[in-house]
């Protein structure tokens, strides 16, 4: 079939409006940014391949976030809710929406040590998830370690995190200043009263300090006295 000079311009038209739509739904699940980070850090956007972020990079819906050896991550969310990832780790965006008494979190922390700081989403509805625990956020600022094994090991800085077993149902309110433990198979371990001590030097002591610890390069100067 022949096309005419007309219907070739409403095909064009039509493919133009098509792509206009794609790219306003895809920016529409941009959920933050990368803040922060130190060596190698990827991101997986739903449907695309893994690709090197950079400092300021968009983080979108259902994305996976992996860090490499000896680097570290930090997310802040439209909400001003941050997620820090330490090295080898990996989180997935499963839900993100910010809009009012309809906004929805849930972040999957599938393995590594990370550190949460809630923001202006309502916190009953944010859920952080790992292999073995369901966390739900009060006011909070969390330090969490996820094991190769799925075992948890969940601290609460600030405000209170209610801590759901995934495979024995078992909750618990773990307080500021208490800690918990939660091995491979679900089985939670007794309240503590001192916040455990991450793997992680980053999430342990702070991206940001890591950074500015971090040695700077000299210049390449010739030495006259060779």
């Amino acid at each position: 079939m022949k096309l005419t000079r007309r219907d070739a311009l409403m095909l064009a038209t039509a493919h133009a409006a098509l792509a206009a739509g794609a790219t306003a739904a895809f920016a529409s699940d941009n959920v933050g940014k990368l803040e922060t980070l130190s060596n190698d850090v990827w991101g997986t956007p739903a449907g695309a391949a893994r690709v090197a972020l950079q400092e300021a990079a968009a983080i979108f819906r259902n994305e996976r976030l992996e860090t490499g050896d000896d680097s570290a991550a930090g997310v802040r969310f439209i909400d001003a809710s941050q997620l820090t990832l330490g090295a080898n780790a990996n989180a997935v965006i499963d839900e993100y929406v910010f809009a009012g008494d309809a906004s929805k979190s849930v972040l999957t922390l599938t393995k590594g040590a990370f550190r949460f700081i809630s923001g202006q989403m309502p916190e009953k509805n944010m859920k952080l998830k790992t292999p073995t625990v369901t966390i739900g956020i009060r006011g909070t600022e969390l330090k969490i370690d996820v094991y190769d094994d799925g075992a948890t090991e969940l601290s609460t800085i600030e405000g209170a995190a209610n801590v759901i077993s995934n495979i024995t149902n078992q909750a618990l309110d773990i307080l500021a200043g208490h800690s918990i433990s939660v091995d491979k198979d679900g089985v939670m371990g007794v309240i503590r009263d001192f916040i455990h001590k991450s793997r992680d030097e980053a999430i342990e002591r702070g991206l940001d300090e890591l950074r500015s610890r971090s040695p700077i390069p000299l210049p390449d100067i010739p030495n006259p006295f060779r």
